[in-house]
């Protein structure tokens, strides 16, 4: 009966998600990027709910790599959907952790302690297999998408609990939850991580809520380590910037492997463009750099000015930047403000080890 309901509440959101989004634009030609990695390793390990995927930088191996964490959202487990991005990730030098924190079925309060799970395994395989990159400690991020973007955050206030070393930064784009949970005390998130908040100006799926309850909650951290980032929808060119809730997504079908009850939607929506690289990606990229070599947002972000140039159009107009600042309460709310509530959303417990 919970299977069902779920899967009914599914289809209406993904219905309700394809009326509000407009066809996705084809990628652009693009000539293809320099990378210092020419192929990617993928190992999938485990399980059900609490497995994960590895992606390592191959053509040349690293003796040492950054460990970078990406969360998906709901019923995204299917790595293709974000394949684009996690390809440039992990040529980029990166060695990627994909938990697969929940099956169709997963109640949803379980799915921080699957992720949580995920994570301390993957580490042992990164820091004790030989046939693996090895992961470097000092350098280990988190990044998600929806409710992957909630579980970055929470992850990051947790996991020094079970022996992981700190964040070094957290990049939630777009977060959003299912049901509410109780979280975990954000506050916990260590004052040295790198924080910055995604939002777009037309998603009407998770609104803007959590992300602002992200931004206020994690006390730790100062101004200078943290930014809220909204990004605007552009109609001028074409293919058009449209900032909503499935921008992020940037499908590969080399990455691809069938799963996920919305699987063919997922697929062609993750269109990959130039909100895409000038964007999502460029924000995380610079996020990273700044959190592995010890630089505060302001440096990494130039006081915002390094995010404003969003490329131009063919007439030379530029693209509408997005807005950075240190104060989301004084930017207009994404309406509804939480997203669609299909279902009741009860306070639910994280269960304890």
């Amino acid at each position: 009966m919970a299977a069902n309901r779920f899967m009914t509440q599914g289809i209406a959101l993904a219905l309700l998600i394809a009326a509000w989004v407009p066809t996705a634009p084809a990628a652009e030609p693009r000539a293809a990027a320099k990378y210092p990695h020419r192929t990617v390793k993928k190992y999938e390990i485990g399980e059900g709910p609490r497995s994960y995927i590895l992606f390592e930088p191959a053509d040349p191996k690293p003796d040492l790599a950054p460990i970078v964490v990406f969360n998906h959202g709901w019923l995204a487990m299917n790595p293709g959907v974000y394949g684009a991005w996690i390809d440039h990730l992990v040529r980029s030098g990166n060695v990627v952790i994909y938990p697969r924190f929940m099956e169709t079925e997963t109640p949803v309060n379980h799915y921080l302690p699957n992720a949580l799970d995920a994570l301390v395994d993957a580490f042992q395989v990164l820091t004790s297999s030989p046939a693996h990159v090895k992961g470097d400690l000092q350098r280990f991020a988190l990044v998600g998408h929806s409710t992957g973007g909630v579980l970055a955050a929470q992850l990051a206030a947790l996991v020094t609990s079970r022996g992981l070393p700190e964040p070094r930064a957290v990049v939630a784009v777009t977060p959003g939850e299912i049901l509410r949970t109780r979280s975990p005390d954000l506050g916990r998130i260590p004052a040295s991580t790198l924080l910055v908040v995604i939002t777009a100006e037309h998603d009407v799926v998770t609104g803007n809520g959590q992300a602002r309850k992200i931004y206020r909650e994690s006390t730790a951290i100062p101004d200078s380590r943290k930014k809220y980032v909204l990004f605007r929808t552009d109609m001028r060119g074409k293919p058009a910037f449209w900032a909503d809730h499935l921008a992020p997504t940037a499908s590969s079908t080399a990455f691809d492997n069938g799963e996920g009850p919305f699987h063919d939607f997922q697929m062609i929506q993750g269109a990959t463009n130039a909100i895409d690289r000038n964007g999502f990606w460029r924000v995380a990229d610079l996020t990273l750099a700044a959190g592995f070599s010890s630089k505060t947002l302001d440096q990494a972000f130039d006081g915002g000015k390094a995010l404003l140039s969003m490329g131009y159009w063919s007439d030379g107009r530029p693209v509408i930047p997005p807005i950075v600042t240190n104060d989301p309460g004084k930017l207009p709310r994404v309406v509804p403000t939480h997203g669609f509530r299909l279902i009741p959303w009860p306070s639910i417990e994280i269960p304890r080890k």
